[in-house]
């Protein structure tokens, strides 16, 4: 389209040097002429093609790009991976204490709260008398001391009695038979804390927190399953309570657990009549 206009006058200037040349007139003929192969000279001109990208520089940058975009997936995988194992962790700890609780809830069948309250000096006084065998009480040599006589709960019984069979089950395997199983007691405005101690070589500090799980019997394990610590933890959890451990390796293992009142709304009665069911 933008060469129509030149052709038309390069057409124009032919034509009107070729009229010069038969009328004779040869100066207007040659300017015509001169002209026609000017304006066709640069009518048809060769254009410079356009610069064709350099197929290395291409090829850098697409390398570039490429390298960017590995490094993206490679950290979005990484990202995927790790939140993926959180997750896997997660369900298996979640799995692990379900099956806790529900194994550890079978095995303490027994009722966990009580209607009236228990007076915790009164219990333990009572079954460190009558339910200890004179040769548990000539192996254990339970020290026992209460500095909150008026410490009550609403957990039952039989569950106080599950959990100290268990606990002194344990610290018979690792007391020296020279020296005592403490048992202290006392409270705070809503807690009552007991205090289950020996002098023997408990498990290492490292292993505390295994000490719990099901079927975990430690480094020094002697007899038994596993089960009794798991036991008492689930049926502490469901009452709200808690239990933690603390040793030190070669001379002295305690239990601690932290028990909350936690009275029956319905049979509420006053915590002086302190007597078990």
């Amino acid at each position: 389209m933008r060469k129509t206009f030149p052709l038309t006058l390069n057409s124009i200037l032919f034509l009107a040097g070729i009229g010069s040349l038969f009328t004779r007139h040869l100066i207007p003929c040659a300017i015509c002429f001169l002209l026609d192969s000017l304006l066709f000279i640069w009518t048809f001109r060769t254009e410079r093609p356009p610069r064709l990208p350099d197929p290395g520089e291409e090829l850098e940058a697409l390398r570039a790009d490429l390298s960017h975009r590995i490094e993206e997936l490679t950290a979005d995988n990484q990202l995927l991976t790790s939140e993926n194992e959180q997750l896997l962790a997660a369900l298996d700890q979640c799995r692990h204490r379900q099956a806790q609780v529900h194994y550890a809830g079978i095995l303490y069948d027994c009722p966990l709260t009580s209607a009236l309250p228990v007076c915790l000096d009164t219990f333990f006084k009572k079954y460190l008398n009558s339910h200890l065998s004179p040769p548990e009480r000539e192996r254990l040599r339970p020290d026992y001391s209460c500095a909150a006589p008026d410490a009550v709960t609403y957990l039952s019984e039989s569950a106080l009695m599950l959990i100290c069979g268990n606990i002194f089950d344990n610290l018979s395997k690792f007391s020296p038979l020279t020296e005592s199983v403490y048992i202290r007691i006392t409270s705070t405005e809503e807690d009552s804390l007991i205090i289950f101690k020996n002098e023997g070589k408990g498990p290492a500090e490292s292993e505390l927190e295994r000490l719990f799980d099901l079927n975990y019997q430690g480094i020094n394990k002697k007899t038994g399953c596993g089960l009794g610590l798991t036991q008492v933890k689930a049926l502490l959890d469901d009452y709200g309570g808690h239990i933690w451990a603390k040793s030190v390796n070669g001379s002295g293992f305690a239990l601690y657990i932290q028990l909350p009142e936690q009275p029956s709304n319905a049979d509420r009665e006053e915590s002086g009549n302190c007597g078990l069911k």
